[in-house]
């Protein structure tokens, strides 16, 4: 997948707030997720149901909407909390395995050191968020706050609604407005619902591509956060100072070459 901009909307530089998705931006969790499912689905002969359609169309909504869309395309003889149960006696020993995607530490760590205020928006319930943070703590340390949508009484809508992401920006310190906000999102559920609540938001899909997101990348390695009115990188800066003393050399040649000429 190559970078993408979208023709309606151009980045701009006007962000003072991060907000960050967790499930497939920040943790490469899907692959424990889907594992779980599936062998809650096989234990009731439906495992042949659970498509790659499905996995998309279910991907970051939260768990109990999650559990009906499952059930009803797989016509399992459960209750969304019963299934919300069997799934969690699967996953729970595999989430402390979570690891981080690409580019999410260096982004991160740089938004902490340069006083960026960064929030965590996800869809899942803290119970299971806290076992799958809890192998990164330092970094997950390093948020302003977390919004976990599935157990938030604010949070009424499930994305694609605005809702956790308006919940998150509220509850920073000095209240940013929805256009001075960032979004990180995998899923088109996500972007949607960043979309709807007035914020910019960049796209690092696993499936598939929401035409409307500002951004889309293949990995956080990719994003530059000047476009957006962040800090830059440090080897950023490094390469900009390189270039300035280059273009001071270079005229410092020329205004020489040009007094010997003179003489």
């Amino acid at each position: 997948m190559s970078e993408h901009y979208s023709h309606d909307h151009e980045p701009s530089d006007s962000v003072t707030h991060v907000i960050f998705d967790v499930d497939g931006t920040i943790l490469d969790t899907e692959e424990l997720y889907n594992k779980a499912k599936l062998q809650v689905l096989s234990r009731h002969g439906a495992s042949r149901l659970f498509t790659r359609e499905l996995v998309s169309r279910t991907a970051g909504k939260q768990a109990e909407d999650v559990a009906r869309m499952i059930i009803a395309s797989c016509d399992l003889p459960l209750t969304p909390d019963q299934f919300i149960r069997e799934v969690d006696t699967e996953l729970r020993p595999l989430l402390t395995s979570a690891r981080l995607k690409p580019g999410v530490a260096r982004l991160v760590t740089h938004l902490k050191q340069h006083r960026v205020p960064a929030a965590i928006a996800t869809s899942s319930r803290k119970t299971n968020s806290r076992v799958k943070m809890s192998g990164h703590r330092e970094l997950f340390s390093m948020f302003s706050h977390k919004v976990f949508g599935s157990d938030d009484p604010e949070v009424r809508r499930g994305k694609p609604g605005p809702d956790i992401f308006l919940v998150a920006a509220r509850r920073f310190p000095d209240t940013p407005s929805p256009e001075n906000c960032l979004v990180f999102e995998d899923s088109v559920s996500g972007v949607q619902g960043a979309i709807e609540a007035g914020m910019q938001v960049v796209m690092i899909p696993e499936h598939q591509v929401h035409p409307g997101a500002t951004e889309v990348l293949d990995s956080l390695e990719q994003f530059n956060p000047v476009k957006y009115g962040l800090p830059a990188f440090e080897e950023e800066v490094d390469v900009i100072r390189q270039e300035d003393e280059e273009s001071r050399d270079s005229l410092m040649t020329n205004d020489e070459n040009s007094n010997d000429s003179i003489l």
